[in-house]
């Protein structure tokens, strides 16, 4: 009689483990979701909700004077490179060449910097910026932030250091702050979680 508490005991050591297991298997998600930005906004000034689910605005492109980029079908980083560039500047230029190194394994990743002025050489500068996957657009600062607001569907603050990341339907799924590398470890794992779901949508 003394041995059936020690053997309950046991069996549900055993057991519930295994029952954790089968219910996170079955009717847990397993993946990390990735949050939606900008909100569509009615002429009320509302949000716009349909069937309960929040709309987001997209953005196909950047308008600037001298060009029009093109956002859909790619996942796309936009940052703000000021023309004086110091410190916690060069700090997110190094984070920005980390992510582009991504590009190698990630399939239509952009990085688009937006630059006061055409850039000469600077030693400090990564060899990327430029190059292949690193494009660099001429726009001032007011149109750089008015392209960050229109990102993000509100006032950006500052727009130094600051990421923005897009997917390929052109909605905006986050922003960082580039010059934390713990922030810049955040923005690749989101890369890399928006690759694996177009990799399995795919299938």
């Amino acid at each position: 009689m003394k041995n059936f508490p020690k053997a309950g005991l046991l069996i549900l050591t055993l057991v519930t483990p295994a029952l954790i297991f089968v219910f996170l298997k079955f009717f847990g998600t397993n993946h990390y979701v990735l949050p939606y930005y900008n909100p569509q906004i009615n002429s009320e000034g509302k949000v716009v909700v349909e069937n309960g689910d929040t709309l987001f605005r997209k953005s196909s492109e950047i308008r600037l004077k001298s060009s029009e980029i093109n956002l859909v079908g790619k996942l796309t980083v936009v940052n703000y490179l000021p023309e004086t560039c110091k410190d916690s500047c060069l700090l997110m230029l190094a984070q920005l060449q980390r992510i582009n190194n991504l590009a190698a394994e990630t399939s239509g990743l952009s990085i688009i910097t937006l630059t006061g002025s055409s850039l000469g050489k600077n030693p400090d500068y990564p060899e990327e910026l430029g190059k292949q996957n690193w494009e660099v657009q001429l726009a001032d600062k007011e149109e750089a932030a008015n392209a960050f607001r229109l990102l993000l569907g509100q006032e950006s603050g500052t727009i130094e250091n600051k990421l923005v990341l897009i997917d390929k339907e052109g909605f905006t799924r986050g922003f960082y702050n580039g010059a934390d590398p713990e922030d810049a470890d955040r923005l690749m794992a989101e890369i890399k979680i928006l690759q694996y779901e177009y990799k399995n949508s795919a299938h």
